[in-house]
């Protein structure tokens, strides 16, 4: 039986020591250590977690994301001189909950990663701010909070209109006092009554002068529809003769009244028309008719004052 030295068999065990021996001096030169600043707090105080690297050189270092408990929230994660993190921390339910192991991680310097340490999962009890345990606990002096005082809108809209309403008072009584009142005002819109025998007095002017006869009868009929139409508020200025002869039981003329107002737009049409030539100064008595028709008519429509005996 020969003795001898395997090297097929020194080789790998060889190897594996000089790993080991590097593993361990890696994790000689890089730790973590973590601190909370309390294990006893109560539903929404900010509870602060700290994790703190020691390496050789200027590692780059990150933390991986972590399942948190579904009462856990994580409200601010800061890293510090890039050998720090600092982690705001707050539960919304009471209990006792673990705060989990947190991967830290080392990275070369192309970002690969060269080793991975973890945290150890931290114990804390989470109590209402009513809850008897917390009696007797000291929170963390809080920084005071600037107080404003609000702005009372109510105030500043009642004073502000006031001010307008002073301000519109003082330029009406301004305006008012350099304008100087001349007697009461007057009424300056004429009556359909006016308007219409105003009319056949301009008309009557024009018959002097040698107005065509077609051209009378067209504004005769024009002026006395105008006029029941204005004083009685009917649509006579868009109706034809006959359309206003079936308004005899509507219209609150006499039948003479009737009558004189029909004849006198049936001739009108068939002058106008050119049916008919009107007799000789067949106009003049026209022209009285219809100024008798418009007086006649008034009591109808307008409040006349008669005077007593």
């Amino acid at each position: 039986m020969k003795s001898g030295f395997n090297l097929k068999r020194f080789l790998p065990i060889t190897i594996l020591f000089i790993l080991s021996c590097a593993t361990e001096d890696v994790q000689k030169n890089l730790s973590i250590t973590s601190e909370i600043d309390t294990t006893i707090s109560t539903i929404g105080d900010i509870i602060h977690y700290s994790i703190y690297t020691s390496s050789n050189g200027d590692l780059p270092v990150i933390i991986k994301d972590f399942e948190k408990p579904d009462a856990m929230e994580v409200r601010n994660q800061i890293f510090v001189e890039g050998k720090s993190f600092k982690i705001e921390i707050v539960f919304w339910d009471t209990g006792n909950y673990v705060i989990p192991p947190i991967d830290v991680v080392f990275l070369y310097a192309d970002s690969t990663e060269k080793l991975a340490l973890q945290t150890d999962p931290i114990d804390i009890v989470i109590v209402s701010s009513t809850d008897p345990m917390s009696t007797g606990t000291i929170k963390p002096v809080k920084d005071p909070l600037p107080v404003s005082r609000p702005l009372d809108w109510k105030i500043i809209l009642l004073l502000t209109t006031l001010f307008l309403t002073l301000a519109i008072m003082a330029w009406l009584s301004i305006k008012y006092k350099r304008e100087k009142l001349i007697g009461p005002p007057i009424n300056i819109q004429p009556q359909p009554d006016e308007i219409a025998i105003e009319k056949l007095k301009g008309l009557r002017n024009k018959v002097h002068n040698n107005l065509d006869l077609k051209e009378f009868y067209v504004q005769i009929s024009y002026i006395l529809r105008e006029y029941v139409e204005h004083s009685l508020y009917l649509k006579t200025l868009e109706m034809t003769t006959e359309d206003i002869k079936l308004l005899d039981n509507v219209l609150p003329f006499s039948d003479e009244e009737m009558k004189a107002w029909l004849e006198l737009l049936e001739r009108s049409d068939l002058i106008k028309y050119a049916k008919m030539m009107p007799e000789n100064n067949i106009y003049t008595q026209d022209l009285t008719t219809a100024e008798d028709f418009i007086h006649s008519t008034i009591p109808y429509w307008k409040r006349v004052e008669t005077l007593s005996a």
